[in-house]
This record gives C-alpha cells, sequence and structure tokens, in this order.
C-alpha cells in the first residue's frame, strides 16, 4: 500500500496543486527510520497547514522527543488545503505522514494539537481524510488511536467525544511515557476499552472521555460529570516539566521547503508565567515558572543555527521580560552571534522598569520590531487584572527602543474587560499615538505604530471564567469608535487591526462549552465549515444553523454571567483552585467600580 500510495501522491496529488512543495517532504533535519525496527508508530497532526504547523514549537519538541525513542517513530502531518484535498477525495488518496507517504490510518497513534478553539472544525477534517470514524466510542480495533494534547486539553469537552483519550499538561515526558505504556500493552492484544482503561489507570494526567458521564438540569447547566469506572478519577492532573535543562528540546528541528509564518529559531527560555493575569488560560494551567540556564539557551540557539542556517532568534515565554537574567541573555546571545547577520526577537513583553535596558543591551543586532502586550490603555483596569503595567513604565521604555534604534512597535490591546468605559476605548489610540510621537524627539520623524485589538473572551481557569463575554454590538460600536477616533490623528502613522468579531464569539463559545457541542461541530463541519481561523473561511452561520437544529444558543455559552457555585464543563480537568479564582474576581469587579 505504501509504495502505491507514494507514487499515487508523486504523480496525480503533487502536479495538481498549488505550493506542491509543501506536500513533498524529505526536508533537511527530517526523520526517517527504517520500519522493521519500529515497534510503535506515531502521526504528529497539526490542525493547520503546513506553512503554520511547521512554525508550532510544540509539534517540533514533541517530534524530537518521540524519535528519540529507539522503538518508536513519529512522523508529521499537517492539514492540506482545499485544492488538496478535493484531489485526494477523488483519486482515493488518504491522509498521510510527509516522512513515509504512509496513510495515517495505518499508524498505532494519531496525535492532535488542541491549539486553539478554531481549529476545532479541522480535527474533524484530519479524521475524515484519514478516514477514521469520528466518535471515539465508535472506532474500530483497528483503527489508530486519537489523542489529544495541547493548551486546551483541560478544557476539550466540546471536542471529546472526538479523542480516546487526551493528555493534559506538559507533553514531551507525557506523551513518551503513554507510548512507551502504550508498546509494552500492544503485544498483549488488550481491547481498545480494555487498553484505555489501563493507560487512565497509570497516568494522573491521561483523560478518557467516554469513561466520563455528564448529565444537565432542565436548564440546560451541567449537573455533573462524573467517573463510569471505579478506577478512573474524578479529577485528572495536568502533567508538568520539572526541570526545563533536562527536557528535549530541539537543536536541530526541520527546515521548512517553503516560507513558513515564522522561519526562526525559537526557544522557550520560561514556562509559566508569575504575572498570573486574570484573563490569561496559559498562565493559570502552565504550573509554576520554570526557567531555562542561559548557558542552555546559549547552546540551543548556536546549535540549532549551526543546523538550520536561520537568522533570527525567538526567545519566547507568556512573558519573556519576567525571565531573571533577561539582560545577561540578550548580551551574550548578542556576543555569540557577532558579525552573523543574526536578529534578536522579543515577544511578549511586560513594561517595567527592567525592560527599558533592554532595548539598549541589543544595538549591535539586527533589531526586529519591539512587540508589547499593553493588554488595556486604562491604569485601573490594568491593575485589577493583574497586568503590571503604567503608562510610565510603557513611555520610558518606547523612548529607550527609539534611542537605540527601533522604528516599528506594536502594540496589542483587549477590550471587553469589567468596568470598561467609552474613555478606556479612546485611550489605545491616544496612548499609541504619544508612543509613536516619542521617536520625534531621537530622529525628528514619528515612529510606525500597530496596534492589534482583540475581544475579550474569558478563559476556563481564569478569574473570568464566571463573566459574562460583551455583545457582539459593544465590540461592534467600540470598533467603530476607534476607527473614528484614529481618523482625528491623519499625521501619526498609526494602523489599527482588529480580530474578527464573529471568531471571537464562536471562540468564546466553544471555549467555555460542553459535550453537546460535538454535534454542532459535526453539523457545521458537514456544511463546510473548514480551517476557521482563516477569515476567508470563516463561515459563522454555519455554526448558528447547527445550533439551532441542536436547539442550543450561542448567548449561553458565551453571554451567559455565570453563578458562583455553578459547574463548569472543565472543573474535573486539572482545576484546584476554584475559591480562590472567584475570590479574585470578586475583588476585579470591585477595583473597577471604585
Amino acid at each position: 500500500m505504501s509504495n502505491n500510495l507514494r507514487k499515487k501522491i508523486s504523480t496525480i496529488l503533487l502536479p495538481a496543486v498549488q505550493g506542491p512543495a509543501q506536500y513533498i517532504g524529505g526536508e533537511v533535519n527530517q526523520v526517517r527510520k527504517d520500519a522493521g525496527g519500529i515497534e510503535v508508530a506515531v502521526a504528529l497532526a497539526f490542525p493547520d497547514t503546513y506553512a503554520i504547523g511547521m512554525s508550532h514549537l510544540g509539534l517540533s519538541i514533541l517530534y524530537a522527543a518521540l524519535n528519540r525513542m529507539e522503538s518508536v517513530a513519529a512522523e508529521r502531518v499537517f492539514a492540506p488545503w482545499f485544492d488538496a484535498a478535493q484531489v485526494m477525495r477523488r483519486e482515493g488518496i488518504p491522509l498521510f505522514s510527509w516522512e513515509s507517504r504512509r496513510a495515517v490510518k495505518e499508524f498505532d497513534i494519531l496525535g492532535i494539537t488542541l491549539q486553539h478553539e478554531l481549529a476545532y472544525s479541522n480535527v474533524l477534517y484530519l479524521l475524515d481524510l484519514a478516514g477514521i470514524t469520528f466518535r471515539a466510542e465508535g472506532r474500530h480495533e483497528d483503527e489508530p488511536l486519537v489523542v489529544g494534547g495541547g493548551p486546551l486539553a483541560d478544557c476539550c469537552e466540546p471536542v471529546a467525544d472526538f479523542f480516546d483519550l487526551v493528555i493534559l499538561g506538559d507533553g514531551e515526558e507525557a506523551l513518551p511515557a503513554v507510548v512507551e505504556a502504550y508498546r509494552k500493552l500492544k503485544p498483549t492484544r488488550a481491547s481498545r476499552r480494555e487498553l484505555l482503561l489501563e493507560l487512565a489507570r497509570q497516568f494522573e494526567f491521561v483523560y478518557v472521555p467516554q469513561f466520563y458521564r455528564c448529565e444537565y438540569h432542565a436548564d440546560g447547566i451541567l449537573a455533573s460529570c462524573e467517573p463510569t469506572h471505579q478506577d478512573v478519577r474524578p479529577r485528572v492532573e495536568r502533567a508538568q516539566v520539572r526541570d526545563l535543562d533536562g527536557a528535549v528540546f530541539p537543536t536541530a528541528p526541520v527546515v521548512a521547503h517553503t516560507e513558513t509564518v515564522h522561519d526562526r529559531i525559537a526557544i522557550e527560555i520560561m514556562r509559566g508565567c508569575p504575572q498570573r493575569c486574570a484573563f490569561c488560560h496559559a498562565g493559570y494551567s502552565k504550573g509554576p515558572v520554570r526557567i531555562r540556564s542561559v548557558e542552555k539557551i546559549l547552546d540551543i540557539a548556536w546549535q540549532s543555527y549551526l543546523a538550520t542556517g536561520h537568522d533570527t532568534v525567538s526567545l519566547l515565554s507568556l512573558s519573556s521580560s519576567d525571565y531573571p537574567q533577561l539582560g545577561e541573555l540578550v548580551q551574550k546571545l548578542y556576543a555569540r552571534f557577532d558579525g552573523c547577520q543574526v536578529g534578536i526577537s522579543l515577544p511578549s513583553l511586560r513594561v517595567d522598569k527592567q525592560l527599558k535596558d533592554v532595548p539598549r543591551q541589543v544595538t549591535g543586532v539586527r533589531r526586529e520590531g519591539l512587540t508589547v502586550a499593553v493588554e488595556s490603555a486604562s491604569d485601573v483596569i490594568r491593575q485589577a487584572i493583574g497586568k503590571r503595567v503604567t503608562d510610565e513604565d510603557l513611555l520610558e521604555t518606547m523612548q529607550a527602543a527609539f534611542e537605540a534604534g527601533w522604528k516599528t512597535v506594536k502594540l496589542y490591546f483587549m477590550l471587553g474587560f469589567p468596568g470598561e468605559s467609552d474613555n478606556d476605548v479612546d485611550e489605545i489610540v491616544n496612548l499609541s499615538g504619544r508612543i509613536s510621537t516619542l521617536r520625534q524627539q531621537v530622529s525628528g520623524f514619528n515612529a510606525s505604530v500597530n496596534a492589534t485589538v482583540s475581544w475579550l473572551v474569558p478563559k476556563p481557569h481564569t478569574p473570568l471564567q464566571w463573566m459574562a463575554q460583551q455583545s457582539g454590538d459593544y465590540f461592534g460600536a467600540a470598533r467603530k469608535r476607534l476607527l473614528d477616533k484614529k481618523y482625528q490623528l491623519k499625521k501619526v502613522p498609526l494602523k489599527l487591526k482588529f480580530h474578527d468579531l464573529e471568531n471571537s464569539l464562536l471562540e468564546a463559545v466553544f471555549s467555555r462549552g460542553d459535550r453537546r457541542l460535538s454535534r454542532v461541530l459535526e453539523l457545521a463541519y458537514a456544511g463546510g465549515a473548514c480551517f476557521d481561523a482563516w477569515n476567508e473561511r470563516f463561515r459563522y452561520d454555519l455554526y448558528l444553523d447547527a445550533m439551532r437544529q441542536c436547539q442550543l444558543e450561542p448567548d449561553f455559552y458565551a453571554h451567559r454571567q455565570r453563578s458562583e457555585n455553578e459547574i463548569f464543563s472543565w472543573d474535573h480537568l486539572g482545576s484546584h483552585n476554584r475559591e480562590q479564582l472567584y475570590r479574585r474576581y470578586l475583588k476585579i469587579l470591585q477595583k473597577v467600580s471604585q
């Protein structure tokens, strides 16, 4: 089958698609193992295109971690674009792996990352192209185990019915442990159900959705989600990597054949975030702060540069400026790459007294655009939600950046916080304009400011999980107000970019949703929903129609205030601190109302 499939891909699929280079495989640093010594084959699927999936650090880490295991082969899978899918369906070409051209359905395990809610329809897209049964409870014994993981694993109920098991928390140690346990169980010829039950018994971070039953009150609110087997835990915990220096990290990542979203060396310098901003799901779910040492980062950066030739090093974490040795790290990276024309990118920066010194420390390195997540233009709201940013610190940092040679600044704002006023909306433009004109003091020219405005989605496992998302009318009025305000600053090079409103509304539905949304997804996918994160492909009407068919309302999930004691569909997935979160929520409401 593999040889025949390989031939069909080469002779039929590739000549018929745009950008065939994204499907050919065989890239620099690809891992291809001899099938003779392999006991477990794992297909690692990213539910979006090659250009996006190849930029995903998590996929690269898991690929490296599994391929270090002698008897395991991990191969990559991405979501083909529509032109490729059309040819595949017409010619009987199933979804295949990029390394060996093997049909995904022939693998032992199919792992799919749950990166964001708007990729949920692509989970069905991957299963459909692979010929794998959608619902886990209806799968045959010879179908792969479908395993989920990633950022949304601890609030995955809307897609829970499609997964045999979900791994919560950090994956680079947890997934290999599950794969190794599967390898040992495989020769016993245990049934699919027996195998899943044993994995749920062995690992506190393994969630098998079919072993839990959800009940609902007459008003539609969740009444309970309890185990149906005595050996299954009532609450699943998150896996945690304790030592980042000792954790697997790729120093020879696969180099894409085509341009990707981020053609750069990506290094996670810290996991977890000390800030715990009230809106940030990752800040609460990524566990305690763990630091990767300066020397380890330098080694990864240099080895990756030699293995890839990429000319940018991106230092990643939820808040890079909270890395305790940031100044030392930047200086040593500058020294290591002196003369190499390698840029240093510092995303996810928090503005404080420490950060204002960073721009001066990288004057000898090619300067990437400085990116700062401001979130709100209101000092009161920032303080309430835990965003430790003041206008004074922000302006001092921008001044230092312009003096060091930066010309472009990216700012990220969010609207929809409790207590927000029209004046808070206006201040986004006012603050952006002040930052732009700061550069006049240095060079006589305004700085280019790109401000991106997103719409708040109250996330699970955060203090804001009880609040209602603002309505679409509210967000629409705020957008118009910002554009009108910007028009008044004609001479300021300010660009406003907005997240798609209907995207954010649907994100809120699935972020706070339950298992009844699985049927909504199936109906929307059957109607054509796919690649929902792509604005040109997104069709909100498909989901509204599917929800009507299921007698569900978007407002019930997105725009409904929760009571203090309401049971959430994610309470059994890593939740420990409900009382603490609720106390903080009340404090936020108190602060913004003063």
